[in-house]
């Protein structure tokens, strides 16, 4: 690969994380049999955020679901153009929602901001969890708050780059996090590793330091400024990572160290086998739900 091709794979790669991008919300959880509130409420900076409450009738846990890049709370429609490039599959949550309903849940699900109905919140510039942390932050107070959701325990579904939200939004903030009963961590990513897999595997030298300079350039963000593993130490509940352990775009590393790096012992490591797609992970749980269910029946109880 030549000097040009070289710049050319760096800025399309930094365009590519650098913007929010909206897709439909297609799926609604009444198309499954569910009913469901619209709700909005501010981030932790005001940014207004739109989602769905879905009840489970005499439950008091509660799901909080949030998304990767280019989702929203339904998912992500990639079986149609121009959104196949990733598989060329759909990505439906609402299958996810309805196996926590039948298993006794209630689920909040949101869109991050510039995401879905949400509101922008610095345009269409995406942190990759830089500023979505705010809005993690926002979901869980607005749980808290709300006077009929009192005293309900309350999980995460945290999912890429709302992962990594998640992640940030407990290293800067713990006192918001004290009461989470446990988390399922979908595929976080820490820089380097995505950047290894993306360009350093491609010959690309020197590739953090050329990475910055485009991405920096259109955002003001670093490589460094997203990394999993080092936030992870200040995640405090039990979490189960899961990861497509071939995934094309990372190295199956980062989910180690992620997982090493989670201080409370009860933690563990889903390996996605059989497929090099990363969408793959997004979808698992909608076909095999039972370690989903089963990872929060132990951290939530019956």
């Amino acid at each position: 690969m030549n000097a040009a091709a070289e710049d050319a794979l760096i800025q399309q790669l930094a365009e590519g994380v650098s913007h929010s991008f909206r897709t439909p919300v297609l799926r609604r959880p009444s198309d499954y049999g569910m009913d469901y509130e619209d709700i909005f409420f501010p981030a932790m900076d005001g940014v207004m955020l739109d989602g769905w409450f879905i009840p489970a009738p005499g439950s008091r846990k509660l799901v909080i679901c949030n998304h990767f890049i280019g989702a929203n709370r339904y998912g992500y429609p990639g079986h149609l153009e121009p959104w196949d490039q990733a598989g060329g599959f759909e990505v439906n949550f609402v299958e996810i929602y309805k196996h926590l309903h039948e298993a006794g849940y209630n689920v909040l699900a949101y869109d991050l901001r510039g995401h879905g109905l949400s509101a922008n919140g610095a345009g269409t510039i995406c942190g990759v969890g830089s500023i979505e942390w705010r809005d993690v932050i926002g979901s869980v107070r607005y749980a808290r708050q709300r006077a009929d959701w009192a005293g309900m325990e309350i999980a995460l579904h945290s999912l890429c780059m709302g992962c990594n939200a998640t992640f940030k939004a407990m290293a800067l903030h713990p006192e918001e996090f004290g009461e989470i009963a446990c988390m399922i961590a979908v595929q976080p990513l820490s820089a380097p590793p995505f950047l290894q897999a993306a360009l350093t595997d491609h010959g690309v030298e020197n590739a953090e330091a050329r990475f910055d300079a485009a991405y920096s350039r259109i955002t003001g963000f670093r490589a460094s400024d997203q990394s999993a593993v080092r936030d992870a130490p200040h995640v405090p509940c039990p979490v189960m990572l899961v990861q497509v352990k071939d995934d094309v775009t990372t190295k199956a590393y980062d989910a180690e160290n992620i997982v090493a790096a989670f201080p409370n012992p009860a933690k563990k490591l889903l390996w996605i086998e059989g497929t090099s797609v990363r969408y793959e992970g997004y979808r698992y749980f909608a076909r095999q739900p039972e370690k989903m269910i089963d990872w929060y029946h132990r951290h939530l109880g019956q």
